[in-house]
Protein backbone atom coordinates (compact mmCIF):
# COMPACT_ATOMS: atom_id res chain seq x y z
CA UNK A 1 0.00 0.00 0.00
CA UNK A 2 1.09 3.52 -0.68
CA UNK A 3 2.28 5.46 2.37
CA UNK A 4 0.23 8.50 1.33
CA UNK A 5 -2.94 6.40 1.38
CA UNK A 6 -2.08 5.05 4.81
CA UNK A 7 -1.36 8.55 6.10
CA UNK A 8 -4.65 9.85 4.70
CA UNK A 9 -6.56 6.93 6.26
CA UNK A 10 -4.97 7.49 9.68
CA UNK A 11 -5.63 11.24 9.54
CA UNK A 12 -9.26 10.64 8.65
CA UNK A 13 -9.95 7.88 11.20
CA UNK A 14 -7.60 8.68 14.07
CA UNK A 15 -10.41 8.78 16.65
CA UNK A 16 -11.48 5.22 15.86
CA UNK A 17 -7.85 4.01 15.89
CA UNK A 18 -7.33 5.51 19.35
CA UNK A 19 -10.56 3.97 20.64
CA UNK A 20 -9.43 0.54 19.43
CA UNK A 21 -6.00 1.03 21.01
CA UNK A 22 -7.62 2.12 24.27
CA UNK A 23 -9.92 -0.89 24.32
CA UNK A 24 -6.97 -3.21 23.65
CA UNK A 25 -5.08 -1.65 26.59
CA UNK A 26 -8.09 -1.94 28.90
CA UNK A 27 -8.77 -5.57 27.95
CA UNK A 28 -5.08 -6.44 28.13
CA UNK A 29 -4.76 -4.96 31.61
CA UNK A 30 -7.97 -6.62 32.82
CA UNK A 31 -7.00 -10.05 31.45
CA UNK A 32 -3.36 -9.69 32.56
CA UNK A 33 -1.86 -10.35 29.12
CA UNK A 34 1.83 -11.27 29.33
CA UNK A 35 2.92 -9.33 26.24
CA UNK A 36 1.42 -6.16 27.71
CA UNK A 37 2.06 -6.44 31.43
CA UNK A 38 5.45 -8.16 31.52
CA UNK A 39 7.89 -6.31 29.24
CA UNK A 40 11.07 -8.28 29.85
CA UNK A 41 14.13 -6.54 28.51
CA UNK A 42 12.77 -3.00 28.73
CA UNK A 43 15.30 -0.59 30.27
CA UNK A 44 12.93 0.40 33.10
CA UNK A 45 11.40 -3.04 33.63
CA UNK A 46 12.65 -3.21 37.22
CA UNK A 47 10.97 0.04 38.36
CA UNK A 48 7.35 -1.06 38.42
CA UNK A 49 5.72 -4.31 39.36
CA UNK A 50 3.25 -6.16 37.20
CA UNK A 51 0.19 -4.88 39.06
CA UNK A 52 1.40 -1.27 38.78
CA UNK A 53 1.84 -1.72 35.03
CA UNK A 54 -1.68 -3.14 34.79
CA UNK A 55 -3.11 -0.06 36.55
CA UNK A 56 -1.10 2.31 34.35
CA UNK A 57 -2.21 0.56 31.14
CA UNK A 58 -5.83 0.46 32.32
CA UNK A 59 -5.82 4.20 33.06
CA UNK A 60 -4.05 4.99 29.80
CA UNK A 61 -6.58 2.95 27.82
CA UNK A 62 -9.45 4.65 29.61
CA UNK A 63 -7.98 8.07 28.89
CA UNK A 64 -7.58 7.22 25.18
CA UNK A 65 -11.19 6.08 24.91
CA UNK A 66 -12.59 9.06 26.83
CA UNK A 67 -10.60 11.66 24.89
CA UNK A 68 -11.45 10.09 21.52
CA UNK A 69 -15.17 9.85 22.27
CA UNK A 70 -15.14 13.37 23.70
CA UNK A 71 -13.49 14.69 20.52
CA UNK A 72 -16.01 12.83 18.34
CA UNK A 73 -18.91 14.37 20.31
CA UNK A 74 -17.43 17.86 20.07
CA UNK A 75 -16.77 17.46 16.35
CA UNK A 76 -20.40 16.43 15.84
CA UNK A 77 -21.69 19.72 17.26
Amino acid sequence: MDSEKITAFVQEHWNIILIVAGVVLIVGAALNWNWLCDPIGAPQSHRYGRSTRRVIFFLLGGALVVVSVWNMVLAGR
